[in-house]
């Protein structure tokens, strides 16, 4: 069996959710009475996957009883408020290989990760709002074949993807490549580089069952996946 392993990031400010993250990391707050973080990784290690990377910065001394509770490995970003989530990313890239690759913020109230012999990208179904997220575009093989920002109502990413050992050399590849202004630009992150290389490397979509998923930007979010939770 394919060893596998989960690259976290969780070194953001979550600034858009103001006075509720000052004085704790947004994914460390309580979703129908679980820390989120630590939900996360027990469904990781559910379906096998032990090795847990988790890439802290804002509030990082919140994650360090993660280590003894669940073994993980910290990486800490010392850099999280002036470069971006791509910097955060490369600072795991040599664990990066047949990976689950997870925001800290994506809320799971069921455990909806699969074993795949393909790179995939999980979507689901959005809430109807005035937001741009991240649309995708399928073959008939289920192929992603376009990725783009758009409010309409269409499968939307939501921040969990696997990548196999051979498609993150490629992606690794192109990483290195790319200027150091790159890790300054706050309006690159890391699934830029998946989605320009949707070309060169088969990425599948999972769609999940939006009752189920959340990610938590704003206040709005974190009411919505506490109602959907209760409905559960």
């Amino acid at each position: 069996m394919t060893k596998m392993n989960a690259i976290i990031l969780a070194a953001g400010l979550g600034s858009r959710l103001k006075e509720i993250t000052v004085n704790k990391h947004k994914s460390l707050l309580k979703i129908a009475d679980r820390v989120n973080l630590e939900r996360t990784i027990e469904f990781l290690n559910d379906i096998g996957v032990n090795d847990i990377n988790i890439i802290t910065g804002y509030k990082a001394s919140d994650f360090e009883y993660l280590k003894e509770k669940f073994n993980v490995n910290l990486i800490h970003n010392d850099k999280f408020d002036t470069l971006n989530n791509l910097y955060s990313f490369c600072l795991a890239l040599d664990f990066f290989g047949n990976s689950f690759v997870i925001d800290a913020d994506v809320v799971m109230l069921k455990n909806i990760l699969q074993i795949t012999d393909t790179s995939v990208y999980y979507t689901t179904l959005r809430k109807i709002n005035n937001k741009n997220d991240w649309i995708v575009t399928c073959d008939d093989n289920n192929r992603i074949t376009k990725i783009e920002p758009s409010n309409k109502n269409l499968p939307t990413l939501f921040g969990i993807s696997y990548f196999t050992k051979n498609d993150a050399i490629l992606i690794k590849e192109r990483i290195k490549s790319l200027p150091k202004e790159a890790f300054s630009d706050k309006k690159l992150y890391y699934d830029n580089v998946f989605v320009s290389m949707l070309s060169e490397i088969i990425i599948k979509e999972v769609r999940v069952d939006n009752r189920f998923v959340c990610e938590i930007d704003d206040k709005e979010d974190l009411k919505e996946i506490n109602e959907k939770a209760r409905a559960i």
